[in-house]
């Protein structure tokens, strides 16, 4: 899953112009913009799914579900900021042509 490549690429001045022209694919699908309310929703639909499983205790489940949150939301920080600087050196290499 090499997909931070493809990210770093499009981080540029460009890149980041086309967003705010065209918008993204992806935001069609997720118009809710308070990420506090896609978050609960996200959980309880993950959490109401496991309750119709015949299992004992749903809280390793949710436990793991949370480590592996966890472990993505650092990851796209990350990356986020990552382009996030590669585009403002793209600016900065802009102003100075």
């Amino acid at each position: 899953m090499n997909i931070t490549k493809d990210i770093f690429r499009r981080a540029t001045l460009q890149g980041l112009a086309d967003y705010l022209i065209y918008g993204s694919a992806i935001e069609s699908f997720f118009p809710e913009k308070d990420y506090d309310k896609k978050l609960e929703k996200a959980y309880k639909e993950y959490e109401e799914n496991l309750k119709t499983q015949d299992i004992e205790s749903i809280q390793p489940f949710i436990d793991l579900a949370n480590n592996l949150t966890s472990e993505v939301a650092e990851a796209y920080t990350a990356i986020g900021l990552k382009a996030g600087f590669l585009i403002l050196f793209d600016i900065l290499k802009e102003l100075e042509k």
